[in-house]
């Protein structure tokens, strides 16, 4: 089967949803298929990738704007090369379905598939142009339960729940340490105001015995700095982007892991601290809670006492942590990449 791919961003960009298409890329190539992502930034992953423009679409406020004129370009580079497709892949919003009609159409494709990987936004017309748009989509993906839920309420199609896969690394064995002289908490994440980071900032400075790492990089580190200084929170680290091999080292050298978020799919680095054995304290952001249980902590968002109950709970009880550790770690296999193109594939093609 011929794929069509597009999205604005690939890796090295970083971020989940550039992850996500590039390991589900790599992954459907291994199962047979042929694949070609259509990009406006990052690198190739196959060598059948074309990069429509080298402008940076997606810095153009507001975002739709930028989408609307990538999928623009796509349909004129289209039109140039006349390939035809069996299955048009867009990831996106309602922005990215304008032209998914004529786009299927000029390649000729048997079906357009769409997977969202965020929450739907609660605008009236976002919603309206977005069920318009679903209305000639044949597929419909979303990376976490929340969005399947919304999307429920705006269109009568079926919605497939497909969180992202986990990168293989954090599957390989590695001794834990659940005895460390301090506790130490992990979170993975862009630093961006839906992370809501100034939560764990609060949740820091009354834990000050504990240690919190946060991983990741993005525009509002500025923000999170100068709260770290000017409230004088001394047990938190901000150590940028790093590489799947220290993200990982980084898991094996916590207790637990933390997430904060106002909205997500389903956050992969939560998945990948699973696997890694990590208890997990999160809000509910995606409909997580759907995963992780009830050994897990799911706190709310407006109540930061919760959150502290939480980690002092698990900070305690070493027997507990273990259990988790086991739990999480067999829950997470469901999510490797081989197991999430396999099921994506079996939807795209039946």
């Amino acid at each position: 089967m011929k794929i069509l791919r597009l999205y604005t961003r690939l890796p090295p960009l970083p971020g989940g949803m550039e992850n996500h298409i590039a390991q589900l890329t790599r992954e459907q190539i291994e199962l047979g298929h042929n694949v070609s992502i259509y990009f406006n930034q990052g690198s190739c992953v196959t060598s059948n990738d074309v990069q429509v423009t080298k402008l940076p679409l997606y810095k153009i406020k507001p975002q739709f704007i930028g989408l609307l004129i990538f999928h623009f370009l796509v349909l004129i580079r289209l039109f140039v090369n006349r390939d035809k497709f069996d299955i048009v892949h867009i990831h996106g919003d309602w922005s990215s379905l304008v032209f998914s009609q004529l786009i299927k159409m000029l390649v000729r494709a048997d079906k357009t598939v769409i997977t969202i990987h965020d929450q739907i936004s609660d605008q009236f017309l976002q919603q309206k142009f977005l069920a318009l748009g679903l209305h000639f989509v044949d597929v419909i993906f979303t990376t976490g339960f929340e969005a399947a839920s919304q999307l429920g309420k705006i269109t009568p199609k079926k919605v497939i729940i497909q969180p992202s896969g986990v990168n293989e690394i954090f599957f390989l064995d590695f001794n834990r340490n659940f005895e460390n002289k301090i506790f130490t908490v992990v979170t993975v994440a862009n630093l961006l105001p839906k992370k809501n980071i100034e939560l764990i900032l609060k949740i820091a400075k009354t834990l000050k015995e504990f240690r919190f790492v946060l991983i990741g990089d993005g525009s509002h580190r500025k923000v999170i700095e100068n709260i770290i200084q000017r409230d004088g929170v001394n047990n938190v680290e901000l150590v940028g982007f790093k590489s799947a091999e220290i993200v990982r080292k980084y898991y094996y050298e916590s207790d637990c892991y933390l997430l904060t978020s106002l909205s997500e799919g389903t956050p992969t680095s939560m998945l990948e601290a699973m696997a890694c054995g990590l208890p997990i304290i999160s809000s509910n952001a995606g409909g997580v809670k759907a995963i992780l249980g009830k050994r897990n902590c799911v706190a709310d968002l407006r109540n930061k006492q919760q959150f502290i109950d939480c980690l002092s709970k698990f900070s305690v009880d070493i027997k507990l942590r273990r259990d988790v550790s086991v739990e999480n770690r067999i829950q997470s296999e469901k999510y490797t990449w081989k197991s999430v193109a396999l099921n994506i594939s079996r939807h795209l093609f039946n």
